[in-house]
């Protein structure tokens, strides 16, 4: 099993102005698709979008580091004004891991008072 990611990218106006009059350059996610396989990795699901984020991208890498090196190049390019990289879990892992955060016996805890209930 490998590492899951959404990825979101909004990119600078002037790569999506050349998006526009280019036609070869439109179809991002067949770069990213590309991309993702270079670094051994899988692509999942991939959509274009409108508003805070031009293109919404969900795939799989190998390992951290192969993820790692895909986003530190994708950084490196300059073509996004910000992008945001979320883990992803398959369900059963995720139920996993909360029922390890309530049986893990730790004295961690808020650094603020309880709330009352008034």
């Amino acid at each position: 099993m490998g590492t899951l990611v959404l990825y979101m990218v909004k990119y600078h106006n002037d790569q999506k102005a050349g998006m526009l009059a280019n036609a070869e350059h439109r179809d991002r996610a067949a770069v990213h698709r590309k991309a993702i396989a270079d670094f051994g990795g899988k692509p999942i699901a991939q959509y274009g979008s409108y508003g805070e984020y031009d293109m919404v991208y969900i795939y799989e890498m190998p390992n951290d580091q192969a993820l790692a090196a895909n986003l530190h190049l994708t950084d490196s390019l300059g073509l996004a004004k910000y992008c945001k990289t979320v883990p992803l879990m398959h369900m059963p892992d995720f139920v996993e891991s909360l029922r390890l955060a309530n049986d893990t016996d730790t004295t961690y805890g808020s650094a603020s008072p309880p709330l009352r209930n008034t």
